[in-house]
């Protein structure tokens, strides 16, 4: 049992339609989460520096 062309074309357009909805959910679950620009504590100014600059989630590249 074969695919016609008009039903592979369709079985096409759904499969990258789907795709699409997962990568958007992909790229956005957890965005509520997330630090915004001006939504950071900003410390005391007596409190030191630290020592160890802390990179995790963060890229430097």
């Amino acid at each position: 049992m074969s695919l016609s062309i008009p039903q592979l074309l369709l079985l096409t357009e759904l499969l990258i339609f789907f795709l699409g909805i997962a990568i958007t959910w992909a790229v956005f679950y957890g965005s509520e989460r997330a630090e915004l620009p001006g939504e950071a504590q900003i410390p005391p100014p007596d409190t030191p520096d630290d020592l160890v600059v802390d990179t995790r989630g963060r890229t430097l590249n």
